[in-house]
Order: structure tokens, then C-alpha cells, then sequence
């Protein structure tokens, strides 16, 4: 095909289709499909096309365009591509060359997602006019329809179009036939902003090679106890939830279908547990920005690299050498202020301490370890929270009085030393630290019940009660009553209910 139009910069593959058709005046979808595709059955699609070796081969006499550069230069892959296992990478790259039948979007976890893809049609007027200026003409653009956000990341609200994009399976509308419809202005807040800025950096990475589950749990509890939300191996989720909700509105969250009680199946709640599935783009985005705000996306990407499992090389990052140093040094001299002023323990629950000590924790562990240890603050050692002599008294004096109480009840269940600690106030620290009570120990070994003493017991009981009745204590009645069997009564017991 002549004439096939070059892409522009983050332009999807849906507008250089639509462009395509307009250079060469088709105006029925399934022709235009036969010239571009060759296949009349081809779904316009916005987020994640497929058919892309067709498109790459239109674009041979230019030399680049493969069908990699395709995917992560002018589709939402890479919105998604970071968060699905490698396997997955892989296979939904080789279906998106060919045809796929919607598997991909499956298979990437777009489908049963909770952040929806967009299906109507929507552009950035100011994003419009430039375009206009620079090229002569307009095209749609990635950054217009990032999942769940309506807005640009340079100019705010975006424009809604009544129309929606699956209306018509077949045809590629052109950006200037879609400006004059019926259209709407769509609300946006600084929280949206910023998740769109976000998103824009993550797209803009290389193309590198996804982490594993592994990794994505090890990174986020490692998060989880470098801001204190853990207890041990369990993590507070509690606690990181309103730490997201300090950053991010109950609007916000609700628009984006992630606001709801911490219930076993809440989103964060399994994010910070074991990864068994992908998570949205959004997701991850909110919790970075919640925990680690200034860190950019690539940044974050390389740590979870290096978290757990095999180590992959490092993706690109999109600063300088110069500008890491800078950012270094202003950070140092953040957390050297902080420290000085809270004490370097204090200091990571003040603002954005957390986050920063983080950062600094993950890449510049020496030099943090370093300054911390010089300035760290002399803490007095605890009291002894426990009188363990004064307890083993009283437990042991309590034990007694329960022993002598129950002498001559004679229907209380067998008077063993599990039972016993059961009847003391502190039962649970007393049996984890019975080794620093001797008396107890003393009083345990000596009046504890064995099993002959309990039986007899048991004997004794029913023989008393059938005296009392008068009725005559045969030895059949007195074992069915006690609930004992010659199979089950100790030979001391047995010789005992002969002499009856």
C-alpha cells in the first residue's frame, strides 16, 4: 500500500489507520481494511490492536516500525506489560502480531479488571491545537486514554464524545470527522493529575523484561516494613490503607471503583499479600504515589528487580547520571535535616520521611546505614515489664486454694496440670513462661491428677450417690454409671472397685 502514513509520536495505531484512509479518500471500512490489513474481519480497537505485523509491513520502506517498537511506542501495552508474568509478556507480543480474538485482553487481565478500559472516544482540545500547529493535521493520542482517568497530563480535562468506539466494530475514524459530534467536558482534580503523570512516565519506558510474582511480593512487603505497617511477617493493612486514603480522597478512590472496607477480597489487602495475579496499572500507581512520591516509575521497576527471585538486568531510566546525583544529594541533605531535628527513627514517621528513607534505603543503602549509625540516639533499656517472683506467689497461692476447693467435689473433670493453669487469670503467659515459675512447677507436679486418681474419683462419686439411694452398688452399675469399662480402668482402679 502507497501512501501509508508515518506514526507520530505516542500516536495510536487506531489513528494511523484512520489517517491512512483519509490520505487516500476511502470512505467504506471494509476496503480500507483490505488495503491496510488484507482481512475484512479486523476490530477496530483503541487499547491493544493486534494484526501488527500487517501494519509493520506497510511501514518497511522506512527501516524501523517492527512489530515490538509498534507495540510499545504506540498501543497501552506498556500500561500492562510490567505487572503480568514474562510467559504472559511474550505470548500477548506474538498475539497482538497475528490475530487473537480478544485473548489478549484476557489474557492481561483487562477484562476482569476493576479499572475499565475506555470505550468512548475522547481528545485534549489544547493537545488538539498543537498538534494542528506542529504537523499541519490532528491524530489521537496514548496519553488520552489511560484506563480510568479522564484526563491529559499536560492540560487537565479531556473532551467525552457521546460516540462509542465499539458502535462501529469496523471503522477507524479520523480525530478531525470526530470533533464536531455531540461532546462533553469530563470533571478532573489534582489526585487524577498526578496518576496521569504517572502513567505517562511508566508508558514511556523501554521495553524490558517483566518482573516475576515473586519479586512484586517481595517489593511491596519489604514497603510494608520499611514504614512500620508490619508486624513480624503479617502486614497492617489497616494502616496502609489510610495511609492511602491521607493521599487520595474518598471521590477519587470511589471513581476508580477501588474504595470499599479491608475485607479478605479488598484489592490492597491482597496487593501486600502473596501476587497470584496481576494487578491494574492504576492500582500500583496509587500505592506508589501513596508511599513513594518522587520516586519515578523506572525507579521503582528496577527495585522490584532486584527484589526476590532472579535478578534481571535494570530497565533504562529516562534521567541523567547528572540528575540522579543532584536528586541524591538534595535527599541526603532532606533526611540529614529530618534525623537531626526527630532522631533517625522518629524521622521516617514524620510527613514524608517514610518514603524518603525508603528511597535513600534502596539506593543508597551504604551511605544511609552509614549516617544513621553515627547519629543514631541512645535508648534506655525497658524495665522489667513482669514480677515473675511475685507472680509465681500468687499463682502458686491460687493454685492451692482451687486444689483445696476442689477436694471434695467430686464431679469436676480430671484435676490435670492443663486444667489447673486453665483456672489462673494469666493463663496464656503462664504456660508460655512456666520455666520462670518454680512454685507453680512444685504445686503442678505434686497435685496434679493422675489418671488412676481421677478414676477413682469417678468410683468413688457413684459409689457414694448409690448408698445415699439405697440402691445396692453391684460392680456393672457403679462401672456404666462412672462411665468407665474394664477395657479403659487402670489395674490400681480395678483392684480398688473389687474391695467396694
Amino acid at each position: 500500500m502507497l501512501n501509508f502514513p508515518v506514526p507520530y509520536p505516542s500516536e495510536l495505531i487506531y489513528s494511523i489507520v484512520a489517517r491512512s484512509g483519509t490520505y487516500l479518500g476511502i470512505s467504506s471500512p471494509k476496503r480500507l481494511l483490505d488495503e491496510v490489513y488484507g482481512d475484512r474481519k479486523v476490530i477496530a480497537t483503541m487499547d491493544l490492536p493486534c494484526h501488527l505485523q500487517a501494519i509493520s509491513n506497510q511501514l518497511k520502506r522506512t527501516g524501523r516500525y517492527s512489530v515490538d517498537e509498534l507495540v510499545y511506542k504506540h498501543t497501552l501495552f506498556p500500561l500492562y506489560a510490567p505487572f503480568v508474568s514474562e510467559e504472559h509478556r511474550l505470548r500477548a507480543l506474538k498475539m497482538m502480531a497475528a490475530s487473537s480474538q480478544g485473548a489478549v485482553h484476557l489474557m492481561l487481565g483487562v477484562a476482569a479488571s476493576r479499572v475499565k478500559s475506555v470505550h468512548g472516544f475522547r481528545y485534549c482540545a489544547a493537545c488538539v491545537q498543537q498538534q494542528i500547529k506542529a504537523h499541519g493535521e490532528c491524530f489521537w493520542l496514548r496519553e488520552w486514554y489511560f484506563p480510568g482517568l479522564g484526563v491529559c497530563p499536560d492540560h487537565g480535562p479531556v473532551t467525552l464524545l457521546s460516540e462509542n468506539i465499539s458502535e462501529h466494530r469496523h471503522l477507524f475514524l479520523p480525530l478531525q470527522q470526530a470533533i464536531g459530534k455531540t461532546q462533553s467536558c469530563a470533571d478532573v482534580d489534582s489526585e487524577q493529575m498526578a496518576l496521569a503523570c504517572l502513567a505517562r512516565e511508566l508508558m514511556q519506558l523501554s521495553q524490558g523484561i517483566s518482573s516475576s510474582f515473586e519479586q512484586w511480593t517481595a517489593f511491596y512487603h519489604g514497603l510494608a516494613v520499611d514504614f512500620g505497617f508490619s508486624r513480624g511477617k503479617q502486614v497492617l493493612h489497616d494502616r496502609v490503607y489510610d495511609r492511602i486514603r491521607q493521599q487520595f480522597s474518598v471521590h477519587t478512590l470511589s471513581e476508580f471503583h477501588l474504595q470499599g472496607p479491608i475485607s479478605e477480597s479488598f484489592w490492597l489487602r491482597s496487593m501486600f499479600r502473596k501476587h497470584r495475579k496481576s494487578f491494574s496499572y492504576l492500582e500500583h500507581l496509587i500505592v506508589w504515589a501513596a508511599l513513594l512520591p518522587g520516586t519515578s516509575p523506572a525507579e521503582i521497576l528496577n527495585q522490584v528487580r532486584k527484589s526476590g527471585g532472579k535478578i534481571w538486568p535494570a530497565l533504562d531510566l529516562t534521567c541523567t547520571p547528572e540528575t540522579l546525583a543532584v536528586v541524591d544529594t538534595q535527599k541526603r541533605e532532606t533526611w540529614q535535616r529530618l534525623a537531626l531535628e526527630r532522631g533517625t527513627k522518629a524521622a521516617r514517621k514524620v510527613g514524608l520521611g517514610g518514603a524518603l528513607y525508603a528511597w535513600l534505603y534502596r539506593n543508597d543503602k551504604a551511605w544511609l546505614m552509614e549516617f544513621n549509625k553515627q547519629h543514631k540516639l541512645p535508648r534506655d533499656l525497658p524495665g522489667l515489664k513482669v514480677d515473675w517472683h511475685k507472680r509465681d506467689m500468687t499463682a502458686s497461692r491460687h493454685l492451692l486454694q482451687l486444689i483445696y476447693q476442689s477436694d471434695l467435689r467430686l464431679d469436676l473433670p480430671r484435676l490435670s496440670a492443663n486444667w489447673l493453669l486453665q483456672q489462673l487469670p494469666n493463663k496464656a503467659s503462664i504456660s508460655k513462661n512456666i520455666r520462670k515459675l518454680p512454685l507453680v512447677n512444685k504445686v503442678l507436679q505434686r497435685y496434679a491428677e493422675s489418671i488412676t486418681e481421677y478414676q477413682l474419683r469417678r468410683i468413688c462419686c457413684i459409689y457414694t450417690r448409690l448408698k445415699d439411694e439405697h440402691i445396692p452398688p453391684k460392680k456393672w452399675l457403679v462401672l456404666r454409671m462412672s462411665g468407665l469399662s474394664k477395657e479403659r480402668i487402670t489395674p490400681q482402679a480395678a483392684a480398688i472397685l473389687r474391695m467396694l
